[in-house]
């Protein structure tokens, strides 16, 4: 990915030439074309302006190995499902055509000439838009985050593309399913002054926990548990703010410094 999910962590140009040049000479070692394919969903969302513009990955292509991967659905409409591949032409292309085909993932008709007609006439302003929109959410979204909780914090990645923050805590404050910051915020600790009552749950705050983006049996397979990602991108403002402010809270119950008994 271009644009990594969970951290947001964005490919550099060198990195990205360095992949096709490792793939360039494996193909010319094995005597066969072996692919490399990029995966830019996030992309167009870089919305940091001091980030490196990205450059295609064709550029360093001299074999017709490269290839393109995105999506609409970021920057249009969730629900558009519409992604696209480019690159060279050729057994590779056809088998991908054929097997979106026989699996059905082609988009409606309709749903594919709203995308072309927006493309046609709208993509760069929308493009635009989309960026302004995420770039104010996202330095917002980090001011909240270090004057809830960054005392607690020990890394902090995301906020430059995408629409999402990886936070890494410090020691004692896990984020798994069943830790204790996850019950706080899913409100199932079972104490209703916490959870509130069985028909009128106070708000609950949903986050990926850490554990999900790494291999159990990996090496960060213990920082994992301290890890979580948020996501900016989808509630209003005012109640990321909020619940940050309830997470603020979680972390306070889990270090027995909360107020709620």
């Amino acid at each position: 990915m271009t644009v990594n999910n969970p951290t947001s962590t964005i490919l550099s140009n060198d990195r990205r030439r360095e992949l096709v040049r490792i793939a360039t000479e494996l193909s010319r070692d094995l005597n066969r074309k072996i692919p490399i394919i990029f995966d830019k969903a996030y992309e167009d969302m870089i919305h940091d302006p001091l980030a490196e513009a990205p450059e295609s990955g064709f550029l360093y292509d001299d074999l017709g190995i490269v290839y393109e991967v995105g999506t609409l659905s970021k920057v249009l409409a969730p629900a558009l499902r519409i992604g696209y591949m480019t690159g060279a032409g050729g057994a590779f292309m056809r088998a991908m055509v054929q097997r979106t085909n026989d699996v059905g993932f082609s988009a409606p008709l309709i749903t594919q000439e709203i995308a072309s007609y927006i493309l046609d006439h709208h993509i760069n302003d929308q493009i635009r838009k989309v960026r302004a929109g995420y770039r104010e959410r996202a330095v917002a979204v980090r001011r909240w985050i270090d004057d809830a909780i960054g005392d607690f914090i020990v890394d902090i990645r995301g906020g430059r593309a995408g629409f999402y923050y990886y936070l890494t805590f410090e020691e004692g404050i896990l984020t798994g399913e069943g830790s204790p910051l996850h019950r706080f915020l899913s409100r199932t600790t079972g104490d209703p002054v916490i959870d509130g009552s069985p028909i009128e749950k106070k708000p609950r705050v949903l986050y990926l926990p850490g554990e999900f983006c790494i291999h159990p049996a990996g090496g960060m397979a213990e920082v994992g548990m301290r890890q979580m990602r948020l996501s900016y991108g989808f509630e209003e403002p005012d109640k990321i703010c909020e619940a940050i402010g309830y997470l603020r809270e979680g972390v306070e119950y889990v270090k027995g410094d909360s107020d709620i008994t």
